[in-house]
C-alpha cells in the first residue's frame, strides 16, 4: 500500500469513526489537540501526507490502534473506544508528570 492510498483511507476512516462517535470536527479537534480546519483538510483528503504524530492523535481521540485507522487492520480494541480514548490520556498524563514517592507507606 502506497502513502497516498494509505492518507485516503486515514481521511475515509477518520469520518467514519468519527460519526459513529457522534463527534463533530470540532470535537474531534479537541480531543486530538488539533484545528478544526487540520481536521477538515484532513478527513477531506485535501492533506493527502499527515505526520505520525497527527495520524497518532487522531487514532487517540478516536479509540483505536494507527493500524486501524490507516486500514491496515481490521481488529478492534478490547476496550470500548471512549474507553480506549481516556486509558490512552490518562496515561499520556502520567507519563508527562515526574514519578511521585507514596505517601505514608515505605520503600520496598
Amino acid at each position: 500500500m502506497d502513502a497516498e492510498t494509505i492518507a485516503a483511507t486515514i481521511a475515509r476512516r477518520m469520518r467514519e469513526l468519527r460519526e459513529e462517535r457522534g463527534l463533530s470536527l470540532h470535537g474531534l479537534a479537541e480531543r486530538a489537540g488539533l484545528t478544526k480546519s487540520h481536521v477538515w483538510d484532513l478527513e477531506r483528503g485535501g492533506s493527502r501526507n499527515p505526520t505520525i504524530a497527527t495520524a497518532v492523535a487522531i487514532a487517540t481521540a478516536l479509540g483505536v490502534s494507527l493500524d486501524n485507522l490507516a486500514g491496515l487492520t481490521t481488529a478492534q480494541p478490547c476496550l470500548h473506544p471512549e474507553g480506549m480514548r481516556i486509558a490512552c490520556e490518562v496515561d499520556a498524563l502520567l507519563r508527562a508528570r515526574p514519578a511521585q514517592p507514596v505517601q505514608g507507606g515505605e520503600d520496598v
